[in-house]
């Protein structure tokens, strides 16, 4: 076996930091920048301003990369994000400038849910350490004073952006634009949603795919070259690309790899895929540790470790059992070979990361693949002639134009396809472990061992798998079985409330789910379905909907459709809305049994649970209807606890409760989640009548 000394630096150094990261010990995280700046009422900052403008709807964003801070040089090089109000838009800022800003300082948030997105950690893959908001005019001391190099980066990044634009119509454009330099910032919603679905969404962050085909290109471009110049030239262009992709950590890889074996070949050395691989990850990691959060990073260096560890292997057992010269074949089953040696590697990646996995992800990149390298070679060229003429361009504009259609229809095709995109709960992360456990021993065990692991298995095979067997349906039956203590979650959705409980008897309700009222941020898909997957959770036992508002039933409609729901409580609607009848039609599609509530009735959860529906009543109240028959329950835990729902009651259904309940206890409970307009007068007559007993 070679001596590989950097790939053990490499792990030692990961290690090292996955340390740092979790056990929060260590030089490289103990950055004070954060607190810093919060004790700072009004931060100087000189910074320059490192992006183009990014604009939302009620302010502008551009990155920025501090100089000074009140002075201070200690955190030069980080960044910040400047948000800008459109409407304090004195002067043009724009990208090379060197800018004063005195602001107020925001740290980015943390995951507000378990396991939720953190935001911080996402910034910090981008050496980004939050938002400055400017309490003054922005003064612009120089322009273009980033440097020479940065100013060819940018006017470069500009010029394909505006040009491609110009030549191709809006959604093909930023979908070629997100292809050539990985800036996916306008790209539609549901072309991305295709890609990710289809599971070609590494065609939208430039990657070794993409270094493949320019080196191609290069190589065509310079044939007639001196093999030495030619060589010095592709790095040259390689430092330059990476630039052009803001260095992201896919690009880096690939590109790093790339030049250390033209520097081999250059040296007339022998290069070791091996070392590139580890000395790629260790110059990324030591720019910026916290581009191992990075989800680039992390798929990058598993895919191409895949390749590099599976691909040899699969190909010799599959090419002996298909016998075939012709090249055609040949290739096609190369390439799929090449996608499952990848796919091996970056499996729990994407079920960890995302909650998918994906058994089709072999057709899409079979068909989607090619057209990727042309689309690279001509997205470029196009690019290029347009510089000399548009009009010229204008006619390769139209064939790329073809191919970038057919592409989207590929996605959108493979998106559709059964199995396409499975959504499975977060695995355990020592199942992890075990995965490629396993598959490194299947590739790398010695023959000794496996032969002996053999017959071993062969002579204990019914007690092996009878243990085994026998093994996991204890675990499995006793996880079930076992009493737990009951669990009740209160789930940070934004606007609206969502409330996650699990018995003791491992029942699952979900009561309300959130919602938007504006913007298209699908609160179930981005925020519901991953906290419940999260939490292992793929089927839930009832789904309680207080009503019909956006901000308490948004987040369910995806539930509904994505996850195994088995019941549904909902009142009787006084009124039709846009809500409801997605409701309506989701439910019929889905078979799920509907459990229509009001007063009195009593829904038994299991031996020791259930939901006591106090509110509506058959007589519905007409004012403001969908917050007024909002529906109340009570949830008991056997005589020794109780939590009261409200949903979105306001005064009149108040007083409605009060009258109803008068002589009795029923309002009384341990917990009350109080309703989004207060419940002033239940919560004193039960602070009264606790007093008085």
């Amino acid at each position: 076996m070679k001596k590989r000394p950097l790939c053990i630096v490499s792990i030692i150094y990961i290690i090292g930091i996955l340390i740092g990261l979790y056990l929060q010990i260590g030089i490289v995280f103990s950055d004070d920048l954060y607190q810093e700046l919060l004790n700072i009422e009004e931060a100087n900052i000189e910074a320059i301003v490192t992006s183009q403008k990014q604009e939302k709807e009620y302010r502008n964003l551009y990155e920025i990369e501090i100089q000074k801070i009140n002075g201070n040089v200690k955190y030069k090089g980080k960044k910040l994000i400047l948000s800008q109000k459109k409407n304090d838009e004195h002067q043009e800022i724009k990208q090379g400038d060197l800018i004063k800003i005195t602001g107020e300082y925001q740290a980015p948030e943390i995951a507000r849910n378990y396991k939720g997105f953190n935001y911080r950690e996402y910034l910090r893959g981008k050496n980004i350490y939050g938002t400055i908001y400017p309490t003054s005019e922005i003064k612009i001391i120089q322009n273009d004073a980033d440097g020479f190099f940065s100013k060819i980066i940018r006017t470069t990044q500009s010029a394909i952006k505006e040009n491609i634009r110009q030549l191709l119509p809006e959604e093909t454009a930023e979908l070629c634009i997100g292809i050539l330099i990985g800036d996916r910032s306008n790209l539609s919603e549901e072309i991305e949603e295709n890609f990710k679905n289809s599971n070609l969404t590494h065609m939208l962050a430039v990657s070794g795919a993409h270094i493949s085909y320019i080196l191609l290109g290069i190589t065509f471009v310079l044939k007639k070259s001196g093999k030495k110049i030619s060589k010095i030239i592709t790095i040259l262009f390689l430092i330059f690309f990476m630039a052009l992709t803001n260095f992201t950590p896919s690009v880096m890889r690939a590109s790093i790899m790339a030049i250390l074996e033209l520097i081999s070949e250059l040296c007339y050395r022998k290069s070791d895929i091996y070392q590139n691989l580890a000395l790629s990850s260790l110059i990324i990691l030591i720019l910026n540790p916290y581009s191992i959060l990075n989800i680039g990073f992390q798929l990058s260096f598993a895919g191409t470790i895949g390749i590099i560890v599976f691909h040899n292997k699969l190909s010799e057992t599959i090419f002996k059992k298909i016998h075939t010269e012709n090249k055609i074949i040949k290739s096609i089953i190369d390439l799929i070979i090449v996608t499952i040696s990848a796919n091996i590697a970056i499996i729990p990646i994407m079920a960890y990361q995302f909650n998918t996995v994906s058994l089709t992800f072999w057709i899409s990149n079979l068909f989607a693949s090619n057209l990727m390298g042309i689309i690279i070679i001509i997205g470029f060229i196009t690019f290029l002639i347009s510089l000399i003429s548009m009009k010229i361009a204008t006619i390769f504009a139209f064939l790329l134009n073809i191919i970038l259609k057919i592409l989207s229809q590929i996605a959108e095709i493979c998106s559709q396809i059964p199995f396409s995109s499975i959504l499975v709960e977060t695995p355990y992360f020592i199942s992890i472990i075990i995965y490629y456990g396993i598959m490194i021993f299947w590739r790398y065990g010695n023959t000794q061992s496996k032969v002996w692991l053999k017959e071993n298995i062969k002579k204990k095979k019914v007690k092996i798998l009878s243990i085994t067997l026998i093994l996991t349906i204890i675990v499995n039956i006793s996880s079930l079985l076992i009493p737990n203590a009951l669990q009740i979650y209160f789930i940070d959705v934004g606007q609206g409330d969502s409330c996650l409980i699990i018995t003791p008897q491992k029942k699952t309700i979900l009561i309300d789910g959130g919602g938007s009222e504006t913007g298209n941020f699908d609160v179930g898909e981005r925020t519901l379905i991953p906290y419940l997957l999260d939490r292992r959770i793929k089927k839930l036992d009832y789904v309680l909907i207080s009503h019909f508002d956006t901000d308490h039933v948004g987040g369910i409609l995806s539930v509904l459709q994505k996850l195994n729901v088995k019941n549904v409580i909902i009142s009787k609607q006084a009124e039709n809305s846009e809500n409801y009848s997605k409701f309506k039609e989701i439910i019929k599609n889905k078979k799920i049994n509907i459990i229509l509530a009001k007063s009195g009735n009593k829904i038994e959860i299991d031996k020791t649970c259930e939901l006591d529906i106090l509110f509506p009543e058959e007589q519905q109240i007409q004012e403001n209807k969908l917050n007024n028959n909002s529906i109340v329950a009570k949830f008991n835990y056997k005589s020794q606890f109780s939590m009261l729902f409200t949903g979105d009651i306001e005064q009149t259904a108040e007083n409605r409760l009060l009258e109803m309940y008068k002589d009795t206890n029923k309002l009384e409970s341990t917990i009350l989640k109080v309703a989004h307009h207060r419940l002033k007068n239940i919560i004193n007559t039960i602070i009264i009548r606790k007093n008085k007993t």
